[in-house]
């Protein structure tokens, strides 16, 4: 409650009392008796203007990197008397660093009135954040006590990360699964060839009753058909500790989440099925195939939290995914242009039929790696040459450049 004026004050008032009591002077009792009146008003004046605000706040629970937030927040006044001067602090740890705690400043509340007020604010980075708690300040009129009072009133909001719009992009294979006699969404381009019978399923569509079997089997029989030119693309990017260069929302894994979400869009828009891998510690993406708006936001909710924490390298990574990524669809893998292992883990896709298309960053452009993670001119010959082998479709990506313009043509 003390500031450094108040204890300057009440030493200045000590000192004066002192000097009146030994000297007998009278201006010196004066000047006493004048510090002490403003010491005892300062006072009075803070302790009845103490506000008791009940608070309210009303936000999104989520929005994307760069939004601009609309902050609704609602005082009221809960004492029989007004407040005035005083000063309300609302944190959110996701805004850009000098935006952090937004400060309102109340001129005056009146006695059990509510007063709403807007404000706005940058979602400036990715991640699961809270807005909260909120800190109320007020001082009295000279300055000389402060009163804080801090409410915990939070509320949460996730930030998907950016993304840029995807043009183009290189197409992907065509693989085919069977129909299980239950009907979804339709992908252009689609074909159906008949490809066997099974039991009757609910759901299954009466149109697709395979009378003759019925009437032999003495139970209801469907046709079950082949959909050829289906696309399933595997998504893979690395979540291993040390492997995020660079500093703030410029560094490897911030390209890496943004890439991954954008050509996600891309794709699920298009009508393809889309997987996502990446291994982390805290919080890691494993999201089977799927496809349309809910699976789509899914990712982003993945990418929003993931960080470079994990234990398991992107080649790790790789030979996991090899178990399950379907023999003739497509697997994207955003890589370190020094990561030797993982472009050996990718041969492996190639043997067994898998389209491959690479997204490699340019470390160097991000900042400083550990000793040793850059790769010689001999080992950077290595790594290009060991790519080239792989008869993959790449995309090579350097710190500032224009996303949008990487991937507007194939």
């Amino acid at each position: 409650m003390f500031t450094p004026k108040s204890i300057f004050l009440l030493i200045a008032i000590i000192v004066l009392l002192a000097i009146a009591w030994n000297t007998d002077i009278t201006t010196v009792y004066i000047f006493f008796v004048i510090a002490f009146v403003m010491f005892v008003l300062s006072f009075m004046h803070l302790y009845f203007n103490i506000p008791d605000i009940e608070f309210k706040r009303d936000v999104m629970d989520a929005a994307f990197e760069d939004d601009i937030l609309n902050v609704k927040i609602a005082l009221k006044n809960k004492r029989i008397i007004s407040s005035y001067f005083f000063e309300v602090v609302d944190n959110f740890a996701g805004a850009p660093p000098e935006e952090q705690g937004k400060s309102l400043f109340i001129l005056d509340i009146k006695a059990k009135e509510t007063k709403k007020i807007n404000y706005f604010v940058n979602c400036y980075k990715r991640g699961l954040w809270k807005i909260g708690p909120v800190l109320f300040v007020s001082q009295d009129a000279l300055g000389f006590f402060k009163f804080k009072k801090t409410l915990h009133v939070v509320s949460e909001i996730l930030v998907y990360p950016s993304l840029f719009k995807v043009f183009s992009f290189p197409p992907l294979a065509s693989g085919s699964v069977s129909w299980m006699g239950v009907e979804t969404a339709k992908i252009s381009g689609d074909s159906h060839e008949f490809f066997g019978i099974r039991e009757y399923q609910r759901g299954d569509v009466m149109s697709r009753i395979h009378w003759p079997s019925t009437a032999r089997h003495g139970r209801l029989i469907v046709k079950q058909f082949e959909r050829n030119a289906v696309q399933e693309a595997t998504i893979i990017f690395d979540l291993k500790k040390g492997h995020d260069i660079g500093v703030g929302r410029e560094t490897t894994l911030g390209y890496a989440v943004k890439i991954a979400g954008s050509v996600a869009r891309y794709l699920l828009n298009e009508g393809a099925l889309v997987q996502m891998i990446a291994y982390g510690k805290k919080y890691s993406i494993m999201l089977p195939f799927g496809k349309g708006q809910s699976h789509m936001y899914k990712i982003f909710e993945k990418l929003a939290m993931v960080q470079a924490d994990g234990d398991m390298t992107l080649g790790q990574a790789l030979e996991e995914a090899s178990f399950i990524a379907p023999h003739r669809s497509t697997v994207i893998t955003i890589m370190l242009d020094n990561d030797m292992q993982a472009l050996s883990s990718l041969i492996q896709f190639k043997v067994k039929g898998i389209k491959l298309i690479v997204i490699v960053l340019a470390t160097a452009t991000f900042g400083h790696a550990d000793e040793g993670e850059y790769l010689d001119a001999e080992g950077a010959k290595e790594f290009d040459e060991g790519l080239a082998s792989l008869e993959a479709y790449v995309y090579r990506i350097s710190k500032g450049d224009d996303l949008e313009k990487a991937f507007e043509t194939v």
